[in-house]
């Protein structure tokens, strides 16, 4: 695979390429200067989206569903970064494939540090004088850290996660985490605290209706693995925008047969 298969950015730019190519022998001349590709949510599924049809039907005056079919017969049906396309509105959205969300839990492990064990209420000042969107970024951290602590006290730290494991990461729970994580900006711009608020609510519908511990333990393991990327991705974005500091580090790493921790 290509270098940051499973991020975001790969995702974005391969599907920029496919696209690209489909517009170049669908309509021979029609040109862009950047084909547009975004993220969408639809019925609580994330898909990558691109409007390309509405320059396309402007510029060919035709209308979007006709761009959209054109377009949609010079691409591939499924591919290592998605399995289907849908149209809906004059939009292309690409459905991510299990393949690419395992590689995307894998690359958010490689990218990602958590040290906040023994984050509490007090250190947010028990959220007092928080506007709201911070408020509820900041519980769901509190609540993240105590289920990280949990996890470490029971043990389920030392499980073995082989990559193979996270591709069980496939509920829409899971993906839908995944996926919030994944859209997370490494600057502190404006699309930061909205896009972290969405990591906090995803955490949120996936512990609430799965939990971690299952009885599958690599089933368990990858969870665990899904709760400490999300752990570090949030502690970076807290810490990028002056929310959270943090003293003593403990960091993990990812082998091929074991999550490490040191």
């Amino acid at each position: 695979m290509e270098a940051g298969y499973g991020s975001a950015a790969h995702a974005a730019e391969h599907l920029r390429r496919l696209l690209q190519k489909a517009l170049e022998q669908a309509f021979p001349g029609c040109e862009t200067e950047k084909v547009p590709v975004g993220t969408s949510q639809t019925g609580g599924q994330w898909f990558f989206s691109s409007g390309l049809v509405f320059s396309c039907a402007a510029v060919k005056k035709i209308s979007p569903a006709e761009a959209a079919d054109r377009l949609s017969a010079f691409l591939p049906a499924r591919d290592a970064v998605f399995d289907r396309i849908e149209k809906s509105g004059g939009y292309l959205n690409f459905a991510p494939s299990a393949q690419w969300y395992a590689a995307c839990a894998a690359f958010l492990l490689r990218n990602a540090s958590f040290s906040a064990w023994r984050i509490t209420e007090e250190d947010f000042g028990f959220f007092a004088g928080a506007s709201p969107a911070v408020k509820e970024v900041q519980k769901a951290f509190v609540r993240l850290c105590s289920v990280l602590r949990g996890c470490r006290a029971e043990g389920l730290l030392e499980l073995s996660c082989p990559p193979e494991a996270l591709s069980l990461l496939k509920s829409p729970q899971e993906t839908a985490l995944l996926f919030s994580l994944a859209r997370l900006p490494d600057d502190t711009g404006p699309s930061l605290l909205p896009s972290l608020l969405e990591v906090s609510r995803a955490f949120h519908r996936f512990y609430d209706s799965l939990r971690v511990w299952s009885p599958d333990p690599h089933l368990t393991a990858a969870r665990v693995s899904l709760c400490l990327a999300c752990g570090g991705r949030m502690q970076k974005s807290l810490q990028q925008l002056g929310l959270l500091c943090v003293g003593t580090k403990q960091h993990f790493t990812v082998s091929a047969q074991k999550t490490k921790y040191f």
